[in-house]
């Protein structure tokens, strides 16, 4: 079948050629162009020139907007791993760019014209150069196959994107739609059909590539045991479960049904490389969960060494670190911690904590429905603050909210800021955890604050004696220890070490 019969026929399916003029339909129908893996006629009405243009635009907002990890070493690894996997794939000629996002999220990514990026978060769930090679070779499929290109080109059509590309800008330029596009596929992936292409596609470069093609299928497998821990986790929490990367959108296919798909004529060799403890020395001192300019928990202690603050946290409280908020819950009952900042020439005029609780509640409505039940000073480990409980009956039933206001002036070299925790308790059964664990809020030492490196991976050999069970008694990582660094090693639920083999713990 020819390109102009192709065209015509998805035009057909989508019904819409009533809706579009003949100028338009001679558009699409003269948009055709050899799909680089296939080798067949493929839709598109983007260019090479337009996509190249597409990607470098979409990455000049991923550096404005992400941190870069700041290893040269290990950016340098990514590059050149890359960029020797992208040499055997459909597209070699292309000018390959590989990113690491110094963030905590479990994903990677990629965007048309040869621009892949992979998070921390999942970096430090590879354990062989292979495993992520792999992944990798996943997300180069996905720009070889010109997965986001094809996407952009139907949506045009349809006329969900009719202005991608301003054409009278040579080689194109990015609009706010094709953004939205690029950020719906970085959440979402690019849908069941093209994310299975990819895994296939990852299979194959990494077999052209000398490595182990099982490794493809090690490490959807580890994904799978993510979801699965993150869902044991929920449950037991009682909440949505927060799963990740490429398998949770009902565009996309499950993890069982990928890992099927790949490998079935593929077993293990002996021959091809896999390069495990040369990835895993890599990992050796990255960072682990949030990095230590976010915060981060440890041994049940939220650190900011920047605002240099602490406090404790509750097992039973479920935490998360937001970028302009703290949230602590629990059953029904939510804690949210907010700072603000303090004018100096307020506290010259003697403003107090309970005075600026007063003088915020006065400037809101909160008080024309809610009963002031007691006014306490709340000043605790050299900071001054006050707390005010209040009490709220409508015809849905009752509740409680407690307001906490703790003054942050003693650093001559910050601002004096205040910190604002406001709790919402549907009854008074969390009212005295939540104090506790409000009385333990305080500043960080100096020592504390120039030794603060936040959680870091430690790579270390397995010796006679080491199990799971042990390394958990030492490990930061909290009710879940014994699970977590299973995972991180691919070997959850139940698997065991193995002595003299390379492994990952949390320090």
């Amino acid at each position: 079948m020819n390109c102009k019969n192709i065209l015509l026929n998805k035009l057909s399916r989508m019904n819409i050629l009533m809706k579009y003029s003949s100028l338009m339909i001679l558009l699409i129908i003269s948009s055709c162009a050899t799909n680089p893996v296939s080798g067949i006629p493929d839709f598109v009405t983007i260019t090479e020139q337009q996509e190249i243009s597409i990607g470098a635009s979409y990455h000049k907002q991923i550096l404005e907007e992400n941190n870069i990890i700041k290893n040269k070493e290990l950016n340098d690894y990514f590059q050149k791993l890359g960029e020797s996997i992208a040499k055997k794939s459909h597209r070699p000629d292309l000018k390959w760019n590989f990113t690491l996002i110094d963030d905590p999220t479990f994903n990677a990514f990629a965007t048309p014209g040869g621009y892949v990026y992979m998070y921390r978060g999942m970096l430090n769930y590879f354990n062989s150069e292979a495993e992520f090679a792999g992944v990798i070779g996943h997300e180069i499929g996905h720009i070889t196959a010109r997965h986001g290109v094809r996407g952009m080109s139907t949506a045009q059509v349809t006329g969900l994107l009719l202005s991608i590309i301003q054409a009278n800008v040579p080689g194109g330029q990015l609009t706010g739609n094709a953004f939205n596009l690029l950020n719906v596929a970085i959440n979402r992936g690019y849908g069941r059909k093209y994310e299975l292409e990819a895994d296939q596609l990852g299979e194959d470069y990494l077999e052209k590539s000398d490595y182990d093609p099982v490794a493809m299928t090690a490490f959807l497998k580890t994904l799978k045991n993510s979801d699965e821990l993150e869902k044991k986790i929920a449950k037991e929490e009682g909440r949505e479960p927060n799963i990740g990367y490429h398998g949770v959108f009902s565009t996309h296919p499950d993890h069982d049904r990928r890992i099927n798909a790949l490998g079935k004529l593929k077993t293990q060799d002996s021959k091809n490389k896999s390069n495990k403890e040369k990835f895993l020395k890599l990992l050796d001192g990255s960072v682990y969960g949030s990095s230590p300019e976010e915060g981060y928990v440890k041994n049940s202690i939220f650190y900011h060494p920047v605002l240099a603050i602490k406090f404790n946290i509750n097992d039973d409280w479920i935490f998360k670190n937001e970028p302009d908020q703290l949230i602590l819950t629990k059953d029904k009952d939510t804690m949210t911690l907010n700072m603000d900042e303090l004018l100096l020439d307020d506290l010259e005029n003697g403003l107090t904590p309970e005075q600026y609780l007063k003088e915020g509640i006065k400037k809101t409505s909160f008080l024309t429905t809610n009963k002031l039940l007691s006014s306490e000073d709340f000043s605790f480990n050299n900071l001054a603050g006050h707390t005010h409980l209040y009490y709220s009956e409508s015809m849905t039933g009752s509740s409680y909210s407690r307001f906490t206001a703790i003054f942050d002036t003693n650093n001559s070299e910050t601002k004096p800021k205040v910190w604002i925790i406001r709790t919402n308790l549907s009854d008074l059964t969390n009212d005295n955890a939540s104090q506790d664990m409000t009385k333990t809020f305080a500043k960080m030492t100096d020592s504390e604050v120039e030794n603060s490196k936040g959680l870091r991976i430690k790579v270390i050999r397995v010796r006679e004696g080491m199990t799971y069970q042990t390394l958990a008694k030492s490990s930061p990582l909290g009710k879940y220890s014994i699970d977590k660094l299973r995972l991180l090693n691919g070997h959850y639920p139940d698997s065991s070490l193995k002595i003299g083999d390379l492994i990952k713990i949390v320090q």
